[in-house]
């Protein structure tokens, strides 16, 4: 039985520390923090799950496999629909009274076609304005297995995170991690403690810092996709039956969750779109454009706004050349999280190294 410290207490991090523990191993999770789930989570408004931004899960995916492990209790999820998902300058991605566009825009997304319109706008919303779109979540999203999860995303975290106080491991909260040293971990209120090995799953830039003596370039290869963000609790419907729009050429989604999770039980709307950075824009100009979106598409919300939470500048998700979880394994370091090198994306890649991280703990001991 090794001694294992989890730094981080998102989606990774929780994984990993699952997957640790169940092989029998001794584990801490460390999260600088009070709140689980990193970005992977939401809060709860008047009952109702607001997030930070749009996010499907993939049924068939890593993490909803990991939550079907720890939890005996079915998650309530609904998916859009291809006839209420709009496109910008297309229409819906179903039609239901044009049978001739509806075949063609089928055969499109089937085959991926680069130039249609229909399939920018699918895969940007599948993956999140990724440069390298996934085609399994394209075809998850006309599956209908791209999905709003009903308790929202703070419900998956709180499953992992009750799992593992079943089994005794120790979440430690607001607990910023300074220092690694061959194996001793040390905190900025001047604590430190021993550890066999140390799984780093607190995100790309913290893990920069950490390893800034060790391996410092081990993530230059990495770049982050920036976007801006908006949120938003309305009493009106500004959007009516829609469930989604997405403006390629814009590089931005608008999604009408309470349409999509009818659990949500919302009277009025729940929106949240994201708009991705374009190459030299600031922070300014991208909201500009990301209002200026919800404004042509969302008509007259700022008079219904019941709640509204943005972000400015947020990192999406990572690009670029991703580190193996166990390129530090001969220090006796492992890594999860998105930013490292996974078949998955978003918050499935989160899951997947976490497990690979859990699951290898030997493969980083002395």
């Amino acid at each position: 039985m090794a001694r294992v410290t989890v730094v981080g207490a998102g989606i990774a991090g929780l994984t990993a520390a699952l997957y640790a523990t169940t092989a029998g191993h001794h584990v801490v999770v460390l999260d600088r923090t009070d709140r689980l789930g990193g970005r992977g989570t939401s809060q709860s408004i008047d009952g109702i799950p607001f997030g930070y931004g749009p996010h499907l899960l993939d049924r068939k995916g890593p993490l909803a496999q990991v939550t079907k492990k720890v939890s005996r209790l079915k998650m309530a999820l609904a998916s859009p629909r291809l006839d209420r998902l709009f496109v910008a300058g297309v229409g819906p991605l179903r039609p239901r009274n044009n049978v001739k566009q509806a075949a063609q825009l089928r055969r499109e997304l089937k085959h991926e076609i680069s130039e249609s319109e229909a399939v920018k706008g699918a895969h940007l919303l599948a993956s999140m304005g990724h440069s390298q779109p996934s085609s399994s979540r394209l075809k998850a999203l006309t599956a209908s297995k791209l999905s709003l999860v009903g308790e929202g995303w703070a419900g998956i975290v709180g499953r992992m995170a009750a799992a593992l106080d079943e089994v005794g491991v120790l979440i430690e909260p607001n607990c910023t991690v300074t220092g690694i040293h061959e194996g001793e971990v040390s905190l900025e209120d001047g604590r430190s403690f021993q550890s066999d090995v140390v799984i780093l799953a607190c995100g790309a830039n913290t893990t920069r810092k950490l390893l800034n003596k060790l391996s410092p370039s081990l993530l230059d290869g990495i770049k982050p996709l920036k976007a801006s963000t908006l949120d938003l609790l309305l009493d009106s419907k500004p959007l009516s039956t829609k469930h989604g729009v997405m403006d390629a050429s814009e590089g931005a989604v608008l999604l009408e969750l309470s349409n999509i999770q009818s659990r949500f039980n919302v009277q009025g709307s729940l929106l949240s779109a994201a708009l991705f950075a374009r190459e030299g824009e600031d922070h300014d100009a991208r909201e500009e454009r990301l209002l200026s979106f919800v404004d042509q598409h969302a008509t007259g919300w700022q008079h219904h706004v019941i709640h509204e939470r943005r972000q400015r500048n947020i990192t999406v998700q990572t690009q670029g050349d991703k580190p193996c979880f166990d390129a530090l394994k001969e220090d006796g370091i492992l890594l999860a999280g998105e930013w490292v090198e996974s078949e998955s994306m978003l918050s499935d890649a989160a899951a997947e190294t976490g497990r690979k991280a859990g699951q290898n703990i030997s493969l980083a001991l002395p």
